[in-house]
């Protein structure tokens, strides 16, 4: 059966429908190939891994990989897992290791080295009940992602563009309140996902109150993951991606 030579046409279609806006067979190629670059492995076995993200089955195509790809593949999927050591407290006598998965609370591809450490980080901060962390993690993560995106749809060239996220008179990033203001007034200029801009902005909020709080006080603890699900970190990046594409970084 061999190697594929070219992507599968129909999984880049299928795959395009899951992320919408305006995901093309084209954009989701340039993905899959720069995945396979981040993870230095073979594009189909990226495009499977994408797939795979978006619940998308591959098993014909899976069974049209070389040997060397169905490895790359098997070592790609357990990648996720990192292996800890647990120590008895009684007589610290040492257990048998166990294998933990990184549960993947966000879901976002990055090429960037710093964006992907950051929410590999966070990742791993929750699935090991870091709840303070994740917050502050997360507050961290989309507000510079939402600046990213004012920055990609009103360049700084224009003065008028860059204060609003750049406080020109301290020479520094304004604060993710002032950034939030900004994206809202500015929704009109998403057209159609006008409303996305809303929603993020409102769901975006939430976090920023709460982690100001879990950043500047030592008071406030996150104890329990119920305040980490109620954040709905889920639905606030996939808002980010879709106006990531409309404004053209994805």
């Amino acid at each position: 059966m061999g190697r594929p030579r070219i992507l599968d046409e129909g999984i880049l279609r299928k795959i395009a429908i899951k992320i919408g806006g305006h995901a093309s067979v084209t954009s989701v190629t340039k993905l899959v190939v720069a995945r396979a670059g981040r993870l230095r492995v073979s594009s189909p076995v990226a495009l499977v891994l994408v797939a795979k993200e978006k619940q998308i089955g591959t098993a014909t195509y899976q069974g049209r990989l070389s040997e060397a790809d169905k490895a790359e593949l098997r070592s790609a999927l357990s990648a996720s897992t990192r292996q800890i050591r647990i120590v008895s407290s009684g007589n610290g006598k040492k257990t048998a290791s166990a294998v933990v998965k990184i549960i993947e609370i966000v879901k976002y591809d990055a090429t960037d080295h710093f964006i992907k450490g950051h929410i590999d980080e966070l990742n791993r901060a929750y699935t090991f009940k870091c709840y303070t962390s994740v917050f502050i993690l997360a507050r961290k993560i989309v507000e510079n992602l939402i600046i990213n995106i004012l920055k990609k749809k009103f360049p700084e060239k224009a003065k008028a563009n860059k204060e609003l996220y750049f406080d020109i008179s301290r020479s520094r990033l304004k604060d993710f309140e002032d950034i939030l203001k900004s994206l809202r007034s500015k929704k009109n200029g998403f057209g159609s996902e006008n409303k996305a801009v809303e929603r993020l902005c409102d769901l975006a909020a939430k976090l920023k109150e709460n982690a100001n709080n879990k950043t500047h006080s030592l008071y406030h603890l996150v104890e329990k993951k119920k305040e980490i699900d109620d954040l709905n970190l889920n639905a606030i990046f996939e808002l980010i991606k879709k106006l990531e594409q409309v404004v053209g970084i994805r």
